[in-house]
């Protein structure tokens, strides 16, 4: 029995965030057989390939992308890496400081409350890594310490809910990182894998695919989005 592409996307991205870059490898590498076009699989495999140091192979991947999607930041960046041969610096907690970049259309900074009983501001540290269990009213925000998650927070503003919402239902990345956290406030930077948040600065744009630019989409136009993701 075939697996369909969402339930491979999820178990990709969570082989990813538990750092089973192997594993990571093996099933993008099993989404792209079927769908050999899926930019967004490439780009989660190119960055295994780094991260296992298999450099030449993540280059070759890349440039794949960029040849369909020129400007792509993620691909030009992870490019980078791959030509110089070196993982880039990391906190002592495995995160890259450039994870807590922000770039427009698909970051958005936020405050939260700190709701877990015995948690505070001084438990995390800068560039943290969080993770999300994005539901239809609310997101649940996790703390990784060591083999268990720990449940932080609770999202339920509606814009950022209905954000994290479209993002799951076109099978985005999603992670989150924290910038700053004191007593029981919490504030934490969330990126997605395509444009679902609205930009700060309408005039200074990325470059985004057609069917993609429109962040205030209309039902019809979500469906054009998830077929371009899906290809």
């Amino acid at each position: 029995m075939q697996l369909s592409l969402a339930i491979l996307s999820k178990k990709a991205i969570e082989a990813a965030l538990g750092h089973s870059w192997e594993k990571a490898i093996e099933l993008n590498s099993q989404i792209l057989e079927k769908y050999p076009n899926n930019l967004e699989t490439k780009i989660r495999l190119g960055r295994a390939m780094i991260q296992l140091k298999q450099f030449e192979k993540a280059k070759k991947i890349f440039k794949e992308v960029l040849s369909v999607d020129p400007i792509n930041s993620v691909a030009l960046k992870n490019l980078e890496v791959a030509k110089s041969k070196k993982i880039d610096i990391k906190h002592e907690n495995g995160i890259n400081s450039n994870h807590l970049l922000k770039e427009p259309g698909t970051t958005v900074e936020i405050v939260a409350s700190i709701n877990c009983k015995g948690v505070t501001g001084r438990d995390f540290t800068i560039g943290e890594c969080l993770k999300f269990k994005v539901k239809k009213k609310n997101v649940d925000v996790y703390k990784c310490k060591k083999d268990k998650e720990i449940l932080v927070s609770v999202l339920e503003d509606k814009e950022i809910v209905s954000r994290l919402n479209k993002a799951a239902d076109l099978h985005a990345e999603v992670s989150g990182y924290v910038v700053r956290a004191a007593d029981k406030s919490l504030t934490m930077i969330i990126k997605t894998s395509i444009p679902v948040f609205r930009s700060e600065k309408q005039d200074i744009r990325p470059y985004i695919k057609k069917g993609l630019d429109d962040i205030d989409l209309e039902d019809e136009d979500a469906e054009e989005e998830e077929e371009i993701v899906e290809e």
